[in-house]
């Protein structure tokens, strides 16, 4: 009775693991969908308060001086650029053998890379705005770009629930005002950024002299410019920046050393489970039979080394 139990779980383990419904590209739509729903305001979004002439909320809106647009174009971009680039001048094409830890060949590794890169951003980007639609902070031009209507008449009171009042902007531009915590900007651009840091210290050889530093510092100034316009352009606070520092960084290590594995083959891993699998275990002959080589070596070794004490001993007493 147990083991028809066992093999009645262990089929309903396997028809779900080879149900057609879960698939990499089901799973990157079903978080594609859930992000437009987040960032277009069709889930109900948190509202806090906000005190009368608060300095903090009264600035100007002044623009973006890195749209959403070309921060997008570039996270998505520049890191398919820079590893393909690195790859193709570092590497020959037969060097990606898949005995060593290699997807098998150029593209097919640069691909897995990047399609690690891109699960690790879009979770960013899904997290960053689900802690914007749930805390809900005003940003720095909040009270321009809303213009609620319980702030006409305020002095110095406190207003927990308001009504904007700005119909020359869209539904979207007036809600977003009140999407300020983190900074989405500073949360991709610092992700990219220790992403590829991390990439060209890995894979990209010491052949010129500074090269790698070079580039590594050109690449922070990504993180640098987006973190600091968000501030200058009063679209965010100094503690949003942080934030979504904190976030992109904690998220690029997490998908570096977890999925990407630090850019590293592990050579002996390959060769170890490269051997077929029959009856859900791993053929271990070839390692027994490396195990025992080595200790045969050892046993050699120890035997050398003792005809030669035996000889130098023999010698001093003569």
């Amino acid at each position: 009775m147990g083991k028809d139990k066992c093999d009645k779980k262990n089929r309903k383990v396997l028809r779900w693991k080879d149900s057609k419904l879960i698939t990499p590209r089901y799973m990157y739509s079903f978080f594609i969908v859930l992000l437009v729903v987040l960032e277009f305001a069709t889930v109900p979004q948190q509202y806090i308060g906000f005190y009368c002439n608060d300095p903090k909320i009264s600035f100007k809106f002044m623009g973006d001086t890195i749209s959403m647009t070309f921060l997008i174009v570039g996270s998505f971009l520049i890191p398919m650029l820079v590893i393909w680039l690195s790859e193709f001048v570092s590497y020959s094409a037969d060097s990606y053998d898949a005995e060593i830890g290699c997807a098998g060949s150029r593209a097919k590794q640069v691909w897995l890379w990047y399609g690690h890169y891109l699960i690790g951003i879009i979770g960013l980007t899904f997290i960053c705005n689900v802690i914007k639609t749930l805390v809900g902070e005003p940003r720095p031009h909040f009270l321009d770009t809303c213009k609620p209507r319980e702030a006409v008449n305020c002095t110095n009171e406190y207003v927990e629930k308001y009504t904007c009042t700005n119909t020359k902007n869209s539904e979207w531009f007036v809600s977003d005002s009140s999407r300020s915590f983190p900074s989405g900007h500073s949360a991709l651009s610092m992700f990219t950024t220790t992403f590829l840091v991390w990439y060209l210290q890995r894979r990209l050889p010491d052949r010129t002299f500074l090269l790698k530093p070079w580039l590594q510092c050109i690449i922070s100034m990504w993180t640098v410019i987006c973190s600091l316009t968000r501030i200058g352009d009063n679209r965010h606070h100094w503690w949003d920046v942080l934030a979504g520092v904190i976030l992109g960084f904690a998220f690029s290590m997490l998908t570096v050393i977890v999925l990407c594995r630090k850019f590293h083959f592990n050579r002996n891993v390959s060769n170890v489970y490269s051997d077929p699998i029959e009856n859900r275990q791993i053929n271990f002959n070839k390692r027994k039979q490396n195990v025992k080589k080595l200790l045969h070596e050892t046993t050699v070794d120890s035997s050398e080394s003792r005809e030669l004490k035996n000889v130098k001993s023999s010698t001093w007493s003569e």
